[in-house]
């Protein structure tokens, strides 16, 4: 069975394919048939009820995701749609489909998140009311493909505050790696993940292999660019050279690499992770300036920090 969120039960009417209810390890029980309306508010319920997921059959995944693709094209693409809403859309979406992606790194998934990114993208550069409502539903938690859809909403936002308009073509090619950037942990074992304490040296080692491993997984799947190529493999190096998995120096990482390099710090930081709790925006932004980010551009700094303040 597929695990999938709550979020599309908000949007939807009816359900898209038989969903099932997990009752007991691997027991499941049908929950809506496809087709069926949904009441409102069905998800706050479930949700209520300590639910956070609800199951579909592994045939109905490539069914569920298009539907999530529809949903979050039409979105954006409909002028009267409030800016709150297509927010919410595309954050969900955006949630599921890397949701799946990192259980499943398989072309078709892959192909599939890049055809929900694009919209999403699309809305960031020309959508300011919509990319602040993005930004203030941005969760913070331990799951990966959250971190992941976080630093791919801040990392656009950014590239277009900063660049202005010349980042709008570039942000075609670039876009999806902002999301993706972190694919090679879906290979670092979940015992090194959720492990609370401080990582022994060759658990570090295992960590700091993803981005190599994120350029693998693309590559295997024929989905590589080098676009991607360079968000996967430089989005922990440092402008002194202190980084991984090469010790570049600035003349050597792409500037989309280094924005990426700095919303991922932030978004660890105010996320809850096994090993430390969420720190707030204003201290992490402040240890950031003061010891974390002092080898980048203090303009680069500033301007993220403007997408606060709005």
């Amino acid at each position: 069975m597929i695990a999938v969120g709550l979020s599309l039960l908000d949007q939807e009417s009816t359900a898209p394919c038989d969903m099932f209810r997990r009752v007991h390890n691997e027991e499941y029980i049908l929950f809506a048939r496809k087709g069926l309306p949904l009441s409102q508010g069905l998800a706050e319920n479930l949700r209520e009820n300590a639910v956070s997921a609800l199951y579909i059959e592994p045939a109905e995944g490539d069914a569920y995701f298009q539907c999530l693709k529809n949903l979050t094209e039409q979105a954006v693409a409909d002028s009267k749609e409030k800016p709150e809403r297509k927010a919410q859309i595309v954050y969900s979406s955006c949630k599921e489909i890397l949701r799946q992606v990192f259980d499943d790194p398989r072309a078709s998934f892959i192909h599939l998140a890049m055809d929900i990114i694009a919209p999403t993208m699309d809305l960031i550069v020309t959508d300011d009311v919509a990319t602040r409502c993005l930004i203030k539903l941005t969760d913070y938690d331990q799951q990966t493909y959250t971190h992941s859809t976080n630093v791919g909403i801040f990392g656009i936002a950014l590239a277009r505050n900063y660049y202005g308009q010349k980042a709008e073509k570039e942000l075609k090619a670039f876009g999806a790696g902002f999301f993706l950037h972190d694919l090679g942990k879906c290979r670092i074992p979940l015992s090194i993940i959720n492990k609370p304490g401080p990582l022994t040296p060759q658990e570090r080692l295992i960590v700091n292999r993803h981005p190599e491993d994120g350029y693998k997984i693309l590559q295997e799947n024929g989905v590589m660019t080098e676009e991607l190529k360079c968000l996967t493999l430089q989005h922990h190096e440092r402008d002194d050279g202190g980084g991984y998995p090469y010790g570049l120096t600035r003349q050597d990482i792409h500037p989309y690499a280094r924005i990426c390099r700095l919303v991922d710090i932030y978004e660890a930081l105010t996320s809850e992770r096994p090993y430390h709790r969420r720190s707030s925006t204003f201290d992490t932004l402040k240890l950031m300036k003061e010891k974390l980010v002092v080898d980048m551009e203090p303009s680069l700094f500033e301007h993220f920090v403007r997408l606060f303040l709005t």
